[in-house]
């Protein structure tokens, strides 16, 4: 009797009184690995807030072919990170003036409406088809801005009526959806498509995204990290842990990041923005499918 009173007093004295147990167990992530998470933050934070597509586009390539983390953990990860991209990124626009909201404000109410219908998708789709869905989305959004360039249009107009209420709806729909699907900021899909039926100019496209991302991907983040919880990781220990260990790897560079690219999206020319964007999303394509056609061409064993 007396053991377990000192046992259940040394607990009580452990535990302050109004502090819960931790929940969530964070794992430690190797130093070689936080570095590597280091670096793909920096590069995705800039390609996200140059080109207003979250930062994913350049985190998930990179961390799955050179880390290959589970897909679940990755994804929410990456949502978390995105979201600290685009708040930074639509900081630094606001503060150049270059933020409106009256295109924005018809595309959110569907963005955020459908990433939780994105997110349940992205359960049901196995490591494959992760990898070949991201890739072929990225190759059709280069092919097409790389056509319009070399064509001299797709340009588009400065000034304009904002996005209708109907055309907004289907952006954002297809904004959230592929957000909560690929764990992408929604920008990827979503301004190809305000330039293709609008002809939105590149940046004021860039800027619409940014705004409609800050609250998107941060729902999108806690719907995803919510499915974790309570999951074990595929070493046993906890999922959400596990994928809030490589966001916290992953924000500090991605956020200054985000501010770099931003700022630089302000210093060049739209042409300019479209072209790294066609530069960069078809090594991206093969960088996320080049796993897949390797087991392909390996044959079964």
């Amino acid at each position: 009797m007396v053991a377990s009173s000192r046992n259940r007093a040394r607990e009580s004295a452990e535990i302050p009184p109004g502090r819960a147990r931790r929940i969530v167990s964070i794992p430690r992530v190797q130093p070689a690995h936080a570095l590597a998470y280091l670096a793909f933050g920096l590069f995705g934070g800039v390609i996200g807030g140059l080109l207003g597509v979250g930062g994913a586009i350049g985190i998930i390539p990179l961390a799955t072919l050179v880390l290959d983390p589970p897909k679940d953990l990755l994804q929410a990860a990456v949502m978390v990170s995105n979201t600290a991209v685009a708040a930074t990124a639509y900081r630094r626009y606001r503060r150049a003036g270059a933020i409106d909201w009256s295109s924005a404000r018809r595309i959110l109410p569907a963005a955020l409406v459908t990433v939780g219908a994105g997110v349940a998708l992205s359960l049901a789709v196995d490591g494959r088809g992760f990898r070949v869905l991201f890739a072929i989305t990225l190759a059709a959004i280069a092919v097409r801005e790389a056509v319009q360039l070399v064509r001299g249009t797709g340009g588009g107009r400065e000034g304009g009526p904002p996005i209708d209420a109907v055309r907004g709806s289907v952006i954002g729909t297809a904004m959230g959806t592929l957000s909560g699907l690929l764990g992408v900021g929604g920008g990827v899909v979503g301004i190809p498509l305000m330039r293709a039926w609008l002809h939105v100019p590149i940046k004021r496209a860039v800027t619409t995204s940014v705004c409609v991302m800050v609250p998107l991907t941060a729902l999108g983040a806690c719907i995803k990290c919510a499915t974790l919880a309570g999951r074990p990781a595929p070493d046993g220990s906890s999922a959400l842990g596990g994928a809030l260990a490589i966001a916290a790897c992953l924000l500090p560079s991605a956020v200054a990041g985000g501010w770099l690219g931003a700022s630089l999206n302000l210093r060049i020319t739209g042409n300019a923005v479209r072209w790294i964007l066609v530069a960069w999303l078809p090594a991206a394509a093969a960088w996320m499918a080049w796993p897949v056609v390797a087991e392909w061409l390996a044959g079964p064993r």
